[in-house]
């Protein structure tokens, strides 16, 4: 079980409530939430991170591991779609807003082969007047309650787009097939709810992306405490043309005292940056990972707030 807590207050147009109030309520309710969540886990006796076997949940408002470090606020995430499975394992939001400050998205991909095996992943700081203007920006295109999307006919094999939002301990989430395909004559949305979703989804990003804006940050690296892992069997495969013949997949042992055990990692396992990051980033996306004599393919990216290996 994970604690419920408040992400955002925000105060209702018209009232003239302070927002310095709201705030303080705010933080003595998270840093409540967060001792009693200690608590909760100190009986458990949960000190190493969880080992699983099934697919990570994406990001979702409202539910939090680790107090607001942990709270997702926004979330603009896209799942499904025609992908391969690794891809698909460590695609990571479009944008992502934490309680505590921090817009997450990931980099730009070097272009070269093969990649590393670590996605580029990276973090600026929003202030809460950015927050409050992110969700002043839903309420304006109606995403502060429940909205009914229509599915558009003839197109196959695209994505859904997720839209999470988190607000005064209320979520409302947001799902839509195929967004920005809709039925105008160059793709724009003609249904007006999914056109209002499309419009927040390119406005939010936008803003969170711009450099230029007062209420974000500079760019830094993404830091995290783990790494989710799924572990394929690798196979051996002729050349198709596809990719340089003459580069040998690298064939590295894993730790004998690792946490997890790589058959046990087929689906989702999680492992600390502790005692993984030096191995991650010195590999690339030709690495094998041999462990009791099988050599398994790793697909790997770093745990961000609201994601995990579904228990």
């Amino acid at each position: 079980m994970t604690v419920r807590q408040t992400i955002l207050r925000c105060v209702p147009r018209g009232t003239g409530s302070p927002r310095s109030d709201v705030q303080s309520r705010v933080r003595f309710l998270s840093k409540l939430a967060a001792i009693a969540g200690g608590l909760l886990l100190a009986a458990c006796g949960a000190d190493d991170p969880a080992v699983t076997t099934d697919e990570p949940t994406p990001p979702a408002g409202g539910d939090q591991d680790s107090g607001d470090s942990d709270a997702v606020v926004l979330s603009i995430t896209d799942v499904g779609g025609f992908a391969p499975s690794e891809r698909t394992f460590t695609s990571l939001p479009r944008l992502l807003v934490t309680g505590d400050g921090r817009v997450i998205q990931e980099g730009p991909v070097i272009a070269i082969y093969p990649g590393p095996l670590l996605p580029n992943v990276l973090q600026r700081s929003i202030s809460d007047a950015g927050i409050q203007r992110l969700i002043d920006l839903a309420d304006e295109h109606g995403l502060l309650g429940n909205v009914v999307y229509t599915r558009p006919d003839g197109i196959a094999d695209a994505s859904e787009t997720i839209v999470t939002i988190t607000m005064n301990g209320e979520t409302f989430e947001h799902r839509a097939y195929a967004l920005g395909l809709g039925g105008g004559l160059d793709g724009e949305e003609t249904d007006a709810p999914r056109a209002r979703l499309f419009d927040f989804v390119v406005a939010a990003t936008a803003l969170a992306s711009d450099p230029a804006a007062d209420e974000i940050g500079p760019e830094e690296p993404y830091r995290t405490d783990s790494y989710l892992i799924r572990a394929v069997e690798a196979e051996v495969t002729e050349p198709t043309g596809d990719a340089p013949i003459d580069i040998e997949p690298t064939l590295v042992e894993w730790p004998a005292d690792a946490p997890v055990r790589l058959a046990a990692a087929a689906e989702c396992a999680e492992v600390p940056t502790s005692r993984f990051a030096q191995l991650f980033e010195d590999a690339n996306q030709l690495t094998r990972f041999v462990d009791d004599g099988v050599a398994y393919t790793l697909a790997v990216t770093p745990r961000v707030p609201g994601r995990f290996c579904s228990p």
